[in-house]
């Protein structure tokens, strides 16, 4: 019975060092694919003011 503690106790701690991983890589993707968005958005705004004139 201790094998099965064991064996799910590091499938728990895998499962979540995975988990945490993820989770950093998509929080960093996601925050530079604001950030281009929001650059692109800038960069359109002011082309269409340009335009205007």
């Amino acid at each position: 019975m201790d094998a099965w503690v064991t064996f799910w106790g590091w499938v728990l701690v895998i499962v979540l060092l995975v988990y945490a991983g993820l989770a950093v890589a998509i929080t960093i993707g996601g925050f530079f694919d604001v950030k281009e968005m929001l650059t692109a958005i800038d960069e359109q705004h002011h082309t269409d003011d340009h335009e205007e004139e």
